[in-house]
Order: C-alpha cells, then structure tokens, then sequence
C-alpha cells in the first residue's frame, strides 16, 4: 500500500514515519527522510507536513528546513507574509517584538 503524504516508509518499516520538521512531501512513494523537501526560505514545516507554510506578518526565517519561524525583533517588523528578513521600524514609530506594522509615535 502506498506511503502517506508527508511520511516516507523505509524499506522493511512496520509503519510510516513522518517528514522531520523542516520538510514536507505530497508524495506517496518516498522510501527515506533525504526524500522530503526541504521548506525554502521565507517558509515552515512541522513535522508530518504534506507543504510548506509562509511564515506569517511579523515573522521570518532566512534559512531552509525550518519547522517554524522567527518572530521580528523589537524595532523591526515585516508586513508581508512569506518573507526572509524584517524591516527596520521607520523613524517616529514602534515596533514591538513580532510586529506587522510600526505604531506611529505619540
């Protein structure tokens, strides 16, 4: 019978075993972890994906097979989903950890 999505089975293994965090597979035929995809930059998988996720506002990753993303840090912030890098804050606003958007200054 065929392998899952977002699992491969090693030859002789009783059971299917998930894509590790940081991959995914729709596939149903892989026999080994090396055969899940790698999540890309900009991207997140957990464990047993069948796709990659773009990182949500307010987060990035800059690196491949991520299981999750990191939020922006204090004073930057990132308005678009899918991103590898925050933006700094503009000049008069408030960026929080994990901001969208800047909040304009008093």
């Amino acid at each position: 019978e065929p392998c899952e999505a977002g699992s491969y089975c090693a030859v002789g293994a009783a059971a299917a075993l998930p894509c590790e965090a940081g991959s995914y597979s729709s596939a149903t035929n892989l026999t080994a972890a090396s055969e899940c995809t790698d999540a890309s930059p900009g991207h997140f998988a957990t464990t047993g994906s069948t796709q990659q996720t773009a990182c949500a506002k307010g987060s990035y990753t800059n690196e491949t097979r991520q299981g999750e993303c990191t939020p922006c840090a204090g004073g930057t912030y990132q308005d678009e989903e899918g991103k590898t890098a925050c933006e700094p804050c503009e000049a008069g606003s408030y960026c929080a950890v994990g901001a969208a958007a800047g909040v304009a200054g008093e």
